[in-house]
């Protein structure tokens, strides 16, 4: 007889032979044909949470807990056993605050039964809530480049796209930043006021928006007199509550521009990563957050002397108090593992407080009671992200709180990683602290930089392709696709004029462009212009009928807010035109007006139509067209391949695609 023994007391945890996770003494002995391990967390411990391809069964010993599984949660005590099937996230919370928990954790694997799971969670569950689409908003010191577009604006209007082809409710709230030192520096440095170098970048951020075929629902303005408002009652909630606290402490200060250094005005190097690519109180290179002091050698940004300490008496917002909601949050939520990996990172040490009030020209007004240095203050422009999504919803629903709480509206974030913090941490904080009348964000859709010719796009440099004199109707569909195409969604890609031109004299109208071309002939030829019904089959066409199906499974799963891929649907629909020249070879011997030639001519049409079922949320344009062709007003996203209607009239475009892939690259 073997006896392995369970940590029940608090003193059980102070032994020197204590483990926290061990495999018990008989495990050995038995030879049993699964693996276990006695796990001991603490009063008030988490489990990472985590996944895998095993199945896995917990076996609560003493004490309870809160377990949670792909987004479920339940309480379970000493006595229950829980299985937990592969790939679904999860985690096990001590609900006690004064005795151990323990457990045993058993795992096998069980490939039929991971082939299963993985089945099943292919299966786009729709939830009727509607989804309220966040990309970051545009600062309004410049106008945008192909690089702003290739990330959170392409990919928010894709998404909107898509989930509204799925049948969703889906709106993208849209806006530019109210009060950023970038535009005070950029207006500084132009010689006119703030507010008006604002209002005018915002008309043509607009403008290249819509060039880019980028729509939305509302978009809030820099002007917009409902904002202030607004911004001011989350501060005053916040430090009314005590939510805020008020703290001395130096700061860096140009002596001969008499001004505090924050944001765009001070320059130095990242105290993680020696980076000097540092603005506001995150690096653009590690995304890590740093507090303003710790920049390494700072300087004025205008003049370029070397800071000096100054106190500053400013508000702030802590973020260590907010840990465990924050951490419950962030494990539940849906992103790409690089940005789960920074998350983690991120939450490995103290979480620094959010700067609330600054030191600034213009901003939102925040008074500094018994400060050192200017009482006068403005509202730090991270602070003001929760206030701008409340304006944008409020612009859409006529009135934010009663809606939310009515509906029960799910929240996407887009960004990029040099964003992560303010998106992932800062956001999700000022929100939650401010109301529980709206779920957090759901899903965090991060992307890396776009790099033009191999360096990083730049306003400042004047290093940039401008998004208003690049895209126009002829090109913005084939624009848009080489952009997904190239995109920087998890490591930085890179746009080439070659690499552009090639991608749409090559790919696009020689090989997409092509398949219509060809599907379109034999159409006429055979079937004198008009879809047939299918026929009998053979092994090739029941192949070509899996691989559209595979096209069409893709479509439907990346475009998901949790799973956002467009490069993947591009990448997908890339293959299938290729699988649809090799089943081309093998439709061309069926004898004519065959049954199987019917069948073979009915799955080409069906493979037409399921790329345009997928390329529409990238390529309106052309996927509105091909459905027209199709004799369709539009296209559902639905994972089953639908045939194209026997009888339908078949004429496809010809010009689906612009020749001229000359990208305008100008000076401003």
């Amino acid at each position: 007889m073997i006896v392995s023994e369970v940590p029940r007391e608090l003193a059980d945890l102070a032994r020197a032979d204590f483990v926290r996770s061990v495999a018990p003494q008989w495990a050995q002995a038995a030879d049993a044909p699964f693996n276990v391990r006695r796990v001991t967390l603490r009063p008030g411990e988490i489990t990472a949470e985590h996944n895998h391809h095993d199945l896995e069964v917990w076996v609560m010993l003493d004490g309870s807990g809160e377990v949670t599984w792909d987004g479920r949660r339940r309480v379970i005590t000493a006595g229950d056993s829980v299985y937990l099937p592969p790939l679904a996230p999860h985690t096990l919370r001590n609900l006690s605050g004064d005795r151990p928990l323990s457990f045993f954790s058993l795992w096998w694997e069980s490939l039929p039964a991971l082939a299963a799971v993985h089945a099943e969670r292919q299966v786009v569950e729709r939830q009727g809530r509607p989804v309220l689409l966040l990309p970051s908003f545009p600062t309004p010191n410049g106008e945008l480049h192909l690089g702003h577009l290739s990330g959170p604006f392409l990919n928010a209007d894709a998404c909107r796209r898509a989930l509204l082809a799925a049948g969703e409710r889906a709106a993208l709230l849209l806006g530019t930043v109210g009060h950023q030192s970038q535009v005070s520096a950029a207006a500084q440095a132009e010689g006119v006021s703030f507010h008006e170098l604002a209002e005018r970048n915002t008309d043509a951020i607009t403008e290249g928006l819509t060039a880019a075929s980028v729509e939305w629902d509302v978009f809030v303005r820099p002007s917009e007199p409902a904002y202030p408002a607004m911004a001011t009652a989350v501060f005053e909630s916040l430090r009314d509550r005590g939510v805020l606290v008020r703290r001395t402490e130096p700061t860096n200060f140009c002596e001969p521009c008499d001004r505090f250094l924050l944001e765009a005005f001070v320059a130095g190097r990242c105290p993680h990563c020696g980076s000097d690519q540092t603005a506001g109180i995150e690096c653009e290179l590690c995304a890590l957050p740093y507090h303003d002091r710790d920049l390494v050698d700072p300087s004025c940004s205008t003049c370029g002397t070397a800071a000096v300490q100054r106190p500053l008496t400013r508000y702030f917002l802590p973020l260590e108090p907010l840990r465990d909601r924050l951490t419950d949050y962030l494990r539940g939520t849906a992103m790409h593992g690089r940005l789960r990996a920074y998350v983690e990172r991120v939450l490995a040490k103290p979480l620094p407080d959010l700067p609330v009030s600054i030191p600034a020209e213009h901003g939102i007004p925040i008074h500094v009671e018994d400060a050192e240095g200017p009482a006068g203050q403005r509202m730090y422009s991270a602070f003001e992200l929760t206030a701008r999504f409340l304006v944008a919803l409020d612009g859409l629903t006529g009135g934010w709180e009663s809606y939310a709480r009515r509906e029960n509206p799910r929240t996407v974030l887009f960004f990029g990683f040099d964003n992560a913090f303010l998106r992932a941490f800062a956001f999700p904080a000022v929100l939650g602290a401010f109301t529980d009348a709206l779920a957090l964000p759901e899903a965090l859709v991060c992307n890396d930089f776009y790099l033009l010719d191999g360096e990083k796009f730049s306003t400042g440099r004047k290093h940039a392709v401008w998004l208003r004199e690049a895209a126009g109707s002829a090109n913005a569909d084939q624009l848009r696709l080489y952009l997904a195409a190239t995109s920087p969604d998890v490591r930085r890609r890179d746009f080439t004029a070659q690499g552009y031109a090639e991608f749409v004299t090559g790919e696009l109208i020689g090989r997409w462009q092509g398949l219509l071309d060809d599907v379109g002939g034999r159409i006429a030829e055979r079937f004198g212009g008009t879809a047939p019904e299918a026929g009998g089959w053979h092994a090739e066409a029941e192949r070509f009928y899996g691989q559209i199906k595979e096209l069409a499974s893709a479509a439907t799963l990346d475009y998901l807010p949790g799973r956002f891929k467009p490069r993947a649907v591009v990448a997908a629909v890339s293959t299938l035109v290729r699988q649809a020249e090799d089943f081309a070879e093998v439709s061309a011997d069926a004898t004519p007006g065959s049954g199987l030639a019917r069948t073979c001519a009915a799955l080409e049409l069906m493979a037409v139509r399921t790329l345009a079922m997928a390329i529409t949320p990238l390529a309106p344009e052309a996927g509105g067209r091909i459905a027209a062709a199709l004799g369709e007003d539009a296209i559902a996203l639905d994972a089953t391949p639908r045939w194209v209607r026997s009888g339908a009239g078949i004429k496809f475009p010809t010009d689906l695609f612009d020749h001229d892939t000359t990208i305008a690259r100008g000076l401003k």
